[in-house]
Formats: C-alpha cells, sequence, structure tokens
C-alpha cells in the first residue's frame, strides 16, 4: 500500500444495552450473594463483553483473564487494607506506619494493575503490554499531585496529563511501543477551563434560583419558616432541591465532555509504529448524552445503567479511527512473530489484578 495514501480503518462497537443488561444483572445478583467474591467473574464477562464487541478492520478484540488471578489480586489488595485497618485501632503509631506502608504499596499495585490488564487484552491474538516502573507510578501518582496543594488545583490538568503519557508511553502492542508526537497539556488545559466556565455558570445558576425560591421577594427568617404550612415549605424548598440535582448532573456531564475532549488530544498525537490514531468524538454531544441518560439511572435506581455504559463505549468507540500505510493484518502477524510464548506464558504465572 502506498505510504502517500495510508489506509484508514473506523472503530466499531456492536455492543446493546438489553444484551448487556442481562450480563450486568447476573453479575450484581451474584456478587451480592456471594458478598463480592463472583465480583472478579463478573469483571471478566463485563469485558469479554465489551472488548468482544469492540471491532477493528474485520476482527474483534479479546479480553482473556482469568477469574481466579483477578480474585486472588483482589484478596492480596483487601489484606493491605484490612492490616491497615486493624492496625489503626491497636495503635496509633502502628497506623501511621501502616498507612505508610499502603501509601508506598500503592505504585506497585498501579503498575502491576495495568500490566495485568493490558496483558489480557489480545487484538489477532497479539497480547498488549505495559513497561512502566514502579518508580514512573510514584512520580505521576505520588509525586505530582502535590503540585495540586500550592497552584490550588491549578496544576490538576498536567497532572492528568502526565498520568496519561505515562501509561501510553509504556504500552505496548506485541514488541511495538506506543509513544506521543506531542505534548498536549495546552489542549488538556482548554478542556479543563471551558469545563471550569461551565460548573460556575452552574452554580451561579443554583446560587440564582435558590435565592429567588427561598427568598420569595421577602424577608426569611427562622420564624417565618416555622409558621408556615408543610405543603408550602415543601413548595419552597422543591425548586432549590430539582436546581441541585440538575447541577450535579451538569457536574458529571461537563466533567464526561472535557474527559472526552482531553482523550480526543492524547490519542490524536499517538503513534504504534507508523500507525496513527484519531480520536475525534464530540464532548459536546457525549455532554448531552450523558445529561439525559443520568436522570434515567437515577430514575430507574440504576437500572438503566447497562444503557449507559453501553452508549458510552459506542461514542467513544466509533470516534476512534485508524490510518497505517499498510495493511493491519501485516503488522498484527509481525507483531505476532517477534513475541515469545514462552516468556508470555512464564509472566502470567505471577500475574494478578491487583485493582479494587
Amino acid at each position: 500500500m502506498n505510504n502517500n495514501n495510508p489506509a484508514r480503518w473506523a472503530l466499531q462497537f456492536h455492543g446493546r444495552g438489553g444484551e448487556y443488561f442481562r450480563i450486568w444483572i447476573v453479575n450484581l445478583l451474584l456478587s451480592i450473594l456471594t458478598l463480592g467474591i463472583y465480583s472478579a467473574w463478573a469483571k471478566v464477562r463485563r469485558l469479554k463483553y465489551f472488548y468482544g464487541n469492540t471491532e477493528l478492520a474485520g476482527s474483534r478484540f479479546d479480553y482473556t483473564a482469568k477469574p481466579m488471578q483477578i480474585l486472588i489480586g483482589r484478596l492480596i489488595a483487601f489484606a493491605f487494607f484490612f492490616v491497615y485497618a486493624i492496625s489503626s485501632n491497636v495503635s496509633p503509631v502502628l497506623s501511621v506506619v501502616a498507612a505508610v506502608l499502603l501509601l508506598l504499596a500503592l505504585p506497585w499495585m498501579i503498575v502491576r494493575s495495568i500490566r495485568f490488564n493490558l496483558r489480557q487484552t489480545r487484538y489477532r491474538n497479539v497480547a498488549f503490554d505495559f513497561h512502566g516502573s514502579v518508580w514512573g507510578a510514584v512520580k505521576n501518582y505520588l509525586l505530582l499531585p502535590l503540585l495540586l496543594i500550592p497552584t490550588l488545583g491549578l496544576a490538576l490538568p498536567f497532572v492528568q496529563h502526565q498520568q496519561y503519557r505515562f501509561v501510553l508511553d509504556h504500552a505496548s502492542f506485541g514488541k511495538q511501543r506506543f509513544s506521543g508526537t506531542a505534548s498536549a497539556v495546552g489542549a488538556y488545559y482548554r478542556a479543563a477551563l471551558a469545563g471550569l466556565g461551565l460548573m460556575i455558570a452552574l452554580v451561579v445558576l443554583f446560587g440564582l434560583t435558590v435565592g429567588v425560591a427561598m427568598l420569595g421577594g421577602t424577608a426569611l427568617d427562622m420564624s417565618t419558616l416555622a409558621k408556615q404550612a408543610p405543603a408550602e415549605m415543601a413548595a419552597r424548598f422543591a425548586l432549590p432541591a430539582l436546581a441541585y440535582i440538575i447541577m450535579l448532573i451538569g457536574f458529571n456531564s461537563v466533567g464526561a465532555a472535557v474527559s472526552v475532549a482531553q482523550a480526543n488530544h492524547g490519542w490524536s498525537n499517538t503513534v504504534l509504529d507508523d500507525v496513527r490514531f484519531t480520536s475525534s468524538v464530540n464532548p459536546w454531544a457525549y455532554g448531552r448524552m450523558m445529561a439525559w441518560r443520568l436522570p434515567l439511572v437515577v430514575v430507574t435506581l440504576g437500572l438503566a445503567l447497562p444503557w449507559l455504559k453501553v452508549a458510552q463505549a459506542r461514542m467513544r468507540t466509533e470516534g476512534m479511527q485508524i490510518e497505517a500505510p499498510h495493511d493491519l493484518s501485516q503488522f498484527a502477524a509481525a507483531q505476532q512473530q517477534s513475541g515469545s510464548a514462552i516468556g508470555a506464558e512464564a509472566s502470567d504465572l505471577f500475574d494478578v489484578d491487583l485493582a479494587l
């Protein structure tokens, strides 16, 4: 294929809300009945469904983890937190020591979890991998967040960008490493500032609504409030309560839109050898989707959550495109031949998912 005329493939997502609901409700009920033990099997079923319904150039992704690996990892992680909880009741000094040890173990747990999940993700029978170090996790997940204190949170987009690049720049497909072509810190800040402006506007509107509803053009004090009938008092508080719910939904929708905008810039500045990625998910459309689906989740007491998850996956997946100067099947075959089956199987013996 001519390098001057590269081919482009769009990712497709074939999942359906009704299909995933059946998986989700069984996972939920069995996890409750087994006091959380089945959640390891639930994670495998969930990721197999979403990965298996994600298609690129005629082939689908796969998630190959075994539930017992996840369960063992969660038991290890739970043991860390259990020791901390017990030590806090035994001695304040022991509690501090346990907290420090838990904090020091956190970067190792993050690296192990990322590595596990990427190694269990396959495309055309080629596994992804992660080569990040524990020291890299210390810098990006323990030290960099300290910048939020002196900057009063203004460093958050920079911290998010660095954490994103830590994961992506140390990920690989077969033997080929992902890499960034340019910094997207500026784009992260533009998206974050736009989101912050919208959130401030929501807070102002909420304040104005509360002021109008509570005061009603007259001064309000406790004696006046005490004399009101229950129905009148309920009517006075109904509008502020509704405004508060709308504000919370707005916060979540704006946050999701900002996350999508930042991911767009991150992926669009990422390459894998001569394979380029383009993410063009519309942040405003994604935010609107969240704004009308989140109330459905609340009204249905969570039963509409599977449809929300499927809608999120579809918009994020189908907004991604891959561009390469060659056939992707040839690229995948080359990566498969370069891998070592013996090394992969040996590493799997020590692979557990430490994410809770």
